[in-house]
């Protein structure tokens, strides 16, 4: 197999295919995503799992979108599109980072080691994956596989446990008896974001391409089935009124399941996952920003492990201000994953509107299923802006995501005309 080697920093390293899904993988099994999942199955009952099998059928066309702009553009992804998902990427990991830490700090706390400081476990993690990524993409690639791998099969265990000791299947909970806010039927398209972090960069030959879009798209199919079995696990354990009223439903399910082992269990799942979720993020900022230095930035603007530690500092002054432990957090956090849901709506208009460059033109059911995709998108996430009660705060965040995104597209386009 073709492994790339130590000195390149925008290669995935290791088993490519394993390698490829462990980073797919890595948002998707962050505790906050274990939560919202919770809280969807408390206001849905089983019949989540039939907005969980299309949020997955919708993902899976998100994922072919990437196959058809690498075999039809090629490179030419234009300098504002570009710098679009890099400026949500680093907003993400910013934020979910700042959070996932200081929970897993809590968590840490709580279930394992009574006395030691949830904030200095926080830093202590952050600093280890901050230390990882200045170690090279091997050992960012080990670790990503074995944490991943570890949160996977906490999580597997506790869902084959669930099942096993639920009642029989004609006994599951129908639709909790309550009206559903239509926010609520757009909330399982946050639960599968990040997926393109399993994927390379477009300069990659078309095997590597094609290995890792397999990969991705395997990792997410059993992905999507194992939490359509996790939710069927906490509806038959936990009543929906209390799944939906708690931002730690993970956790909740994991004690009605199995007790003290359930908790002590859904505890290695949130710090591996967490530890999954930010070396993913940070993974992808390095392999982004390595692949914009060489084609749209200065190079004194785009120093992949630079931008990292840029990103490291800032979440520490946010943990130690004080600001992971405020309400606003999960709103930044709610918009980052919107704004990272819009760009995969973007790409699928893109693709279905524009006129390709190489190869024939797209087929029309192809672009139909683009169109639903991008509407989906975009339509879904319109509702869960507008009806969100920190609204004004969301504006405020996606207009300045867009123009750092023009700064910096304009930037790129100045530094394209100056050295072409």
């Amino acid at each position: 197999m073709d492994i790339p080697g130590e000195n390149a920093p925008a290669e995935i390293q290791g088993p490519y295919s394993l390698v490829a899904g462990a980073y797919a993988l890595g948002l998707m099994m962050s505790p906050d995503n274990l939560a919202l999942l919770g809280q969807i199955t408390g206001h849905f009952g089983y019949y989540a799992t039939l907005l969980i099998a299309g949020t997955l059928v919708l993902y899976l066309i998100y994922a072919r979108s990437y196959a058809q702009q690498y075999a039809h553009y090629g490179n030419s992804t234009g300098t504002w599109f570009a710098f679009y998902p890099l400026t949500v990427r680093i907003l993400t990991a910013v934020v979910v980072a700042t959070g996932l830490t200081v929970s897993s700090g809590f968590v840490f706390n709580e279930v394992f080691v009574y006395w030691f400081p949830n904030f200095a476990f926080a830093f202590i993690m952050l600093g280890l994956v901050g230390v990882l990524n200045f170690l090279g993409p091997a050992a960012r690639a080990k670790a990503q596989t074995i944490v991943l791998g570890t949160a996977i099969s906490g999580l597997v265990l506790l869902t084959a446990i669930g099942l096993a000791r639920g009642p029989f299947l004609e006994t599951l909970p129908k639709t909790p008896d309550h009206t559903i806010a239509l926010p609520w039927l757009f909330l399982p398209l946050l639960l599968l974001v990040g997926f393109d972090m399993g994927l390379p960069s477009e300069r990659h030959s078309v095997s590597r391409r094609n290995v890792s879009m397999t990969a991705v798209k395997t990792a997410m199919a059993l992905f999507g089935m194992l939490i359509i079995l996790w939710s069927i696990a906490m509806a038959l354990h936990v009543p929906g009124e209390k799944l939906m009223s708690t931002s730690i439903s993970h956790m909740i399910a994991a004690r009605h399941i199995s007790g003290q082992t359930g908790r002590i269990i859904m505890g290695v799942v949130v710090i591996c996952g967490s530890l999954a979720a930010v070396n993913a993020l940070f993974e992808s900022v390095i392999r982004m920003t390595a692949t914009l230095q060489q084609q749209l930035l200065p190079r004194m603007m785009a120093l992949p492990k630079a931008v990292v530690g840029l990103v490291v500092v800032v979440i520490a002054v946010l943990m130690a201000t004080g600001f992971a432990g405020e309400e606003g957090l999960e709103t930044w956090i709610r918009t980052a994953m919107l704004l990272w849901l819009v760009g995969y709506g973007m790409l699928s208009m893109r693709l279905a509107t524009r006129q390709p460059s190489t190869g024939a033109s797209l087929p029309m059911r192809s672009k139909t299923s683009l169109l639903i995709a991008a509407a989906t998108s975009f339509s879904g996430t319109a509702i869960l802006v507008l009806t969100d009660a920190q609204v004004v705060l969301m504006f405020k965040i996606i207009l300045a995501v867009i123009g750092l995104t023009l700064i910096l597209g304009a930037i790129g386009k100045w530094h394209t005309q100056t050295h072409a």
